[in-house]
């Protein structure tokens, strides 16, 4: 490939990321980790985290909101620390920064198991 088709073929490339929607920040996405176990027992907590990248691929230092709209579990809307409440259904909980969000991540309650002496 010649160069100058890899530089048209580029510069169309970075025109095409120029339309992705930001935040304020800068911010076209955001990558959440999810633990490998998303069952949770009431009192049981998972710590979440999640990072923020802008166009260019390089991550943003920005505010990340924690929030879920269940009341099965609780999340700290600062730290990304889930907490069960409920011992049975599911929980949803959900990144954000500015106008952009992650996916749900959903959770499983479970009642404790308990085991007789």
């Amino acid at each position: 490939m010649s160069v100058r088709l890899q530089t048209c073929v580029l510069a169309a490339l970075l025109a095409a990321c120029s339309s992705l929607p930001t935040t304020g920040d800068g911010v076209v996405e955001l990558r959440v980790e999810i633990p490998a176990d998303l069952t949770l027992e009431p009192g049981e907590n998972r710590a979440l985290s999640a990072r923020a990248f802008d166009r260019t691929g390089a991550e943003v230092t920005t505010a990340i909101v924690w929030e879920t709209p269940d009341t099965t579990l609780s999340v700290d809307p600062a730290t990304g620390v889930v907490t069960g409440i409920a011992s049975s259904g599911t929980g949803r909980v959900q990144a954000s920064t500015g106008t952009l969000h992650s996916n749900l991540i959903i959770f499983t309650l479970t009642a404790p198991v308990t085991t007789s002496p």
